[in-house]
């Protein structure tokens, strides 16, 4: 939980500093309470506007959302948070970099400006489909823009993840210049706009995995040099109430390798077959297969292993062919193949000495990976720091790319298998996207320069006002003695060459030349929208039909049929320990569905059919929220509920001769706390009627959801039976001391208000008996009440 460079109070008070100037509109962050989290997965991760993933500014009071919880409703954190960091070489010659400290990424002053939430099945986000109808497949970016200009937003995105969350921010917002480094070094801005996304993916196997990706642009007037990118994690490994729980951490180290199947190729080399056994053309085919592999640093608990295993996983940044070919190397902007850094400092000793960089000139030799790192082996509090480049230019206008993933587990052994399907998830496939002049297995030469054959995976073409000579098809990869013989191509502007630059010839196989990362696997549908109304001893629960018309338009990932709703219901807040219960204190209450067969309860006994749809989608009626309604009376006035509806969509497989079985699906589990509701008394007619309930009050009350650091005054007592016209409630001691005053309208029928017992000097009420009155235009009560501590 320890800081880097600079404490997150110095943060803070460049916030307030700026705050008391008066000017011009300042930019909306996105790092208050009750923010946008991503739950999507096995996992509730923080995301904000300015750079930082997580929750930085838990220990300041201004935010008590989960960090990075591991399993939803734990209270088991696996990261302080992270920022994004780029540094470069200005033209002054001096290293910048942006993003540490924290505060120096910042939204921009359009209101807008805030984090964005797109779910699976979204209109508009199918992937690889023309949603548009514009020719071109996927073009928008999820950022609420017109990205391809032609007046719609967001209408053609080729989403991939069951949720992402996405967000624009720069490094030159005037506010930001009030960022300073602990050693009292100002911000100087890069001139740097960043596209970031964050994925979330519900299938099992999938669903510890966060994606997370960073598209970066310079959109200032001067060349950047020697550009560095890099993820900055204070990785945590901690039950949430533990103050000092990331003190005892321990560094460990794992490895995965994964082999993927690239597909099949033919191939001949001076009239000799390389491939599929035979000795001339034609020749057979043969498997090309990647290995992906790493070894990355595993952040754990020193004494429990039982608490998260997280680390950072390098997956890609931009890279540039150029930089393989030597003639044309001097003129690269990336490095010709991925490789990343992985550095581990310990939050707390000294810079230099293990501990984090303190300024722009430390923390970029920490980006180039020659800032002194720290010494693992024993427990304290550790961060990882991911990075890659150098990037040799930025000009005005050009992007990188940077990713990564965060994955974290509560089964330390089941964390090498995660890191794998995190990195075969990213690898994503290949697409014969441009058509080849050729069919891919019309000739077995080596030297055919189509797209995606015998290796040529890329089509350069030399820089403007440049030309140069080299052999595209590398006949040095078959061995010196092969027989294949260079053949010099000239490269100059304006005409790519098909080219294996990487000299691999399974990277460019069977014509499949272009590359989309992300797997897709297997969306599971979405919730519908749920509106909960309370009413007197119940609460009645409303939903749309959304799910079911993108089920039945192909748009849930799975083939399948709709089958139904289930609900959800929270009536146990025993063993909380987080901001919502864990899964097992939820009860499936009811299922409603199409058909009944496995016991549901038929989904037309709860369809309102006086409803009005409000337009079509997909070729369906879409009603609003209403168009299905349930009562719950199982519930008491004054108590805390919650509920998710959830959609179900099945399938039948043939198991074999006359046998078949059907396969469910179900939306992903994500209860938002914003969504508890308790049922009202209702309101009288007449004043006279009001009551205290619980009276007595005592100190632990089975209604009163147990407090949690997020949540902490759940403590209440309850007015009932109020009259149905605005009022006021005061409260006296038995003394005659006046205590606290509240105020309630019940004009709406709603006839119960709570009372925190508050003092009206922000003081929690003794035991002790308490009068109360209730004043309305309808009349006068007075009555009594008992507290027990």
């Amino acid at each position: 939980m320890g800081q880097p460079a600079v404490s997150i109070g110095s943060a803070l008070l460049a916030l307030a500093a700026v705050g008391a100037f008066p000017g011009p509109a300042h930019a909306v962050l996105d790092i208050e309470d009750k923010g946008p989290v991503l739950t999507a997965g096995a996992f509730a991760l923080r995301i904000t506007n300015a750079g930082i993933i997580g929750n930085a500014f838990f220990d300041k009071g201004l935010s008590f959302d989960p960090s990075f919880e591991i399993r939803p409703g734990s209270a088991y954190e696996a990261l302080n948070h992270a920022e994004l960091w780029v540094g470069a070489v200005n033209t002054d010659g001096v290293a910048r970099v942006s993003g540490g400290p924290m505060l120096e990424w910042r939204p921009t002053l359009d209101p807008s400006d805030r984090v964005k939430t797109w779910n699976h099945g979204m209109p508009g986000s199918r992937r690889g489909i023309d949603d548009d109808g514009d020719g071109l497949v996927d073009e928008e970016l999820p950022n609420g823009i017109d990205d391809d200009g032609d007046g719609e937003v967001d209408e053609d995105l080729g989403l991939f993840a069951q949720q992402t969350m996405t967000a624009e921010y720069v490094d030159d917002r005037p506010e930001a210049l009030y960022t300073t480094s602990g050693n009292g070094e100002s911000h100087v801005p890069l001139g740097l706009s960043v596209h970031q996304e964050a994925y979330a993916w519900s299938a099992s196997g999938y669903d510890n995995i966060a994606g997370l990706s960073f598209h970066i642009t310079n959109h200032g007037t001067t060349t950047l040099r020697d550009v560095r990118i890099g993820l900055y994690a204070d990785l945590d490994s901690r039950e949430r109430n533990d103050r000092a729980g990331h003190l005892d951490d321990r560094i460990e180290y794992e490895t995965y390798s994964r082999t993927v199947l690239e597909g099949l190729y033919s191939l001949a080399v001076a009239g000799k077959c390389v491939t599929g056994g035979a000795t001339a053309p034609p020749c057979g085919l043969s498997a090309c297969t990647t290995t992906l592999s790493q070894t990355v640093p595993v952040l754990v608990d020193g004494h429990n292993r039982n608490l998260p295993a997280v680390a950072v996983l390098p997956l890609s940044h931009t890279i540039d062919p150029l930089a393989a070919i030597t003639p044309a190397a001097r003129y690269a902007r990336a490095p010709a193949r991925i490789a990343f850094l992985n550095t581990v400092f310990a939050q707390g000793r000294l810079p230099g000495q293990g501990g984090p960089p303190a300024d722009d000139r430390q923390r970029y030799a920490a980006l180039s990976g020659t800032f002194p790192a720290a010494i693992t082996d024993e427990p304290g509090d550790y961060a990882v720091l991911v990075s890659c480049g150098p990037f040799p230019t930025l000009a005005p206008g050009q992007s990188l790319d940077f990713v990564v993933a965060l994955v974290a587990t509560l089964d330390r052994d089941s964390l090498q298998t995660l890191l794998g399907n995190a990195a075969v998830l990213y690898h994503g496939y290949t697409l014969n996207a441009v058509p080849d002049s050729l069919s891919a297995f019309s000739t077995d030469e080596w030297f055919d320069g189509v797209s995606g054959v015998a290796g040529h995976e890329v089509c350069v073409e030399a820089p403007p006002g440049v030309t140069f000579e080299w052999d595209p098809h590398c006949p040095e990869k078959f061995g010196l003695n092969s027989g294949a013989l260079p053949q010099l191509t000239l490269y100059k502007p304006g005409q790519c060459v098909w080219t294996d630059a990487d000299c691999d010839v399974c990277t460019g196989v069977a014509g499949f030349e272009t590359r989309v990362n992300w797997l897709d696997p297997g969306e599971l549908p979405d919730p519908p929208t749920v509106r909960i109304q309370p009413r007197d001893h119940a609460l009645r629960m409303e939903w749309d039909n959304r799910p079911e018309i993108l089920s039945d338009a192909g748009l849930t990932g799975i083939d399948g049929r709709f089958a139904g709703y289930r609900v959800y219901k929270l009536a146990d807040w025993r063993n909380r320990v987080s901001l919502l219960p864990p899964h097992e204190n939820w009860a499936l209450w009811r299922s409603f569905g199409t058909r009944t067969r496995f016991g549901e309860e038929p989904l037309a006994s709860i369809t309102d059919t006086t409803l009005d749809f409000e337009r079509y989608l997909y070729g369906r009626e879409l009603f609003p929220v209403g168009r299905y309604a349930v009562v719950d009376s199982e519930v008491r006035n004054g108590f805390d509920y919650a509920y998710v509806v959830s959609t179900v969509i099945e399938r039948d497989v043939d198991d074999g001769p006359g046998k078949t079985r059907t396969v469910r699906f179900e939306s992903p589990f994500t209860p938002v706390f914003q969504q508890i509701a308790q049922p009202h008394a209702a309101a009288r007619a007449a004043a006279g009627s009001v009551w205290v309930v619980p009276n007595p009050f005592r100190g632990s009350e089975l209604w009163q959801r147990p407090p949690v650091i997020d949540d902490p005054l759940t403590r209440h007592l309850d007015f009932m039976g109020l009259p149905r016209a605005p009022c006021k409630i005061r409260i006296w001691t038995l003394a005659g001391d006046f205590v606290a005053a509240i105020e309630h309208d019940g004009s709406n029928g709603d006839g119960e208000v709570p009372w925190d017992l508050v003092s009206r000097n922000g003081q929690e009420v003794e035991s002790g008996i308490y009068l109360f009155s209730v004043d309305s235009r309808l009349g006068h009560q007075v009555g009594r009440f008992v507290v027990i501590r």
